[in-house]
């Protein structure tokens, strides 16, 4: 499945900027660590999931009401950081921007994203408004994509990374490959690959799709995800999310509490993605996208 929509998103835009922390400035230091930003009430926050903290830490953290995941100490903390406002305020003037890398190292936080290059005029107005503010951008890029399998290499490197593949019933006349946008606030969106011969690359609405709860419970939870793919087209959607490998129990408890509508429902495998990213099962080889609608 990465295969086919491998540079289908074929410009990459990147950035670095500050964030003032207290869990980073505390505990974390240059080793990077996954996190989720979102917004709320026009609020700006960041959840930290530490897969290595020790018991003194975890007190010293109390009065920001941590979270434990099985081991995994998760933590929110407000943040105010105007580049990430900008963009989170913006983002829907890419229509194909879709998700990337976004980690912290240090102090700073690192974010990539993908879009098609038929919006590379919005992909620049997007990056000048956030260039254009009295505050520090490190790192800018924009430039040819390297692909998604390129950035999930890079992930894997920094945060090891897993693969759950399930599957369910739902026939599809038609062939196509949704990626989901976990980064963006509305969480019914992602991005639609035609197949077959459909060139197409579209945003795509996942408000009719039976798993939207499960969609919806990853982001409720502010779970980190390095990308969630489904393939339909045949009698049964197959879906591949690619986690970071301490957080698959707590994904694993929100997808079974979440499979109510999903018709015959079945976990396909588990496993380490550095071990199956050659054995990825190909769909028939789809036309690189030029068009998008």
């Amino acid at each position: 499945m990465l295969y086919d929509i491998d540079k289908r998103l074929d410009m990459s835009l990147h950035f670095s900027t500050p964030i003032t922390s207290f869990v980073l400035s505390t505990i974390v230091k240059e080793s990077p660590v996954p996190i989720n930003i979102y917004s709320h009430n026009k609020e700006l926050y960041a959840t930290f999931f530490l897969s290595q903290i020790s018991v003194s830490n975890r007190v010293m953290f109390e009065a920001l009401n941590p979270i434990l995941m099985g081991d995994t100490v998760v933590i929110t903390e407000k943040i105010d950081n105007p580049v990430f406002r900008t963009l989170s305020d913006n983002i829907e003037m890419v229509t194909t921007l879709t998700d990337g890398e976004l980690y912290s190292k240090g102090k700073s936080l690192y974010v990539s994203f993908r879009f098609h290059s038929s919006q590379l005029k919005e992909a620049t107005n997007l990056l000048k408004a956030m260039v254009s503010l009295d505050y520090e951008v490190g790192d800018i890029g924009l430039h040819a994509s390297g692909g998604i399998i390129k950035v999930l290499d890079e992930i894997d490197k920094r945060i090891p990374l897993s693969v759950v593949t399930f599957s369910f019933s739902k026939p599809s006349e038609k062939k196509f490959i949704l990626e989901w946008k976990f980064l963006h606030r509305d969480t019914s969106d992602s991005i639609m690959y035609g197949l077959d011969g459909d060139e197409t690359v579209e945003k795509y609405s996942m408000l009719e799709e039976p798993t939207l709860s499960f969609l919806e419970s990853i982001g409720k939870d502010h779970i980190p995800l390095a990308s969630y793919l489904e393939f339909h087209g045949l009698e049964r959607v197959q879906s591949v999310t690619y986690v970071p490998s301490f957080l698959v129990k707590s994904l694993l408890v929100r997808l079974f509490g979440t499979t109510e509508r999903l018709k015959d429902f079945k976990i396909e495998s588990i496993t380490n993605y550095s071990y199956t990213k050659e054995q990825v099962d190909r769909i028939p080889e789809a036309t690189h996208s030029t068009n998008v609608q």
